[in-house]
């Protein structure tokens, strides 16, 4: 049997610091893609918004990202 383990990737930085992919925002796994920076949208289209009214509020949102691996457990 397989689990999904999220693990840290780096540490703390602002939304508009973190590069595209993966990122944990309070208990919420989020993904930022390579979009410029309007968004971050995600692959539906939809803007991750963080509970902020504006994109600079937006940017300023500490965010922490995050690698994904496969892990063997036992059953």
């Amino acid at each position: 049997m397989k689990k999904l383990v999220i693990i840290p990737n780096g540490w703390p930085c602002t939304l508009l610091e973190c590069p595209p992919g993966f990122f944990v925002f309070e208990d919420r796994l989020c993904l930022k893609t390579e979009y410029a920076y309007d968004g971050p949208y995600n692959e539906g289209g939809e803007v991750f918004w963080g509970g902020v009214d504006t994109k600079e509020e937006r940017a300023k949102l500490i965010v922490e990202p995050v690698d994904m691996e496969w892990q063997e457990v036992d059953p």
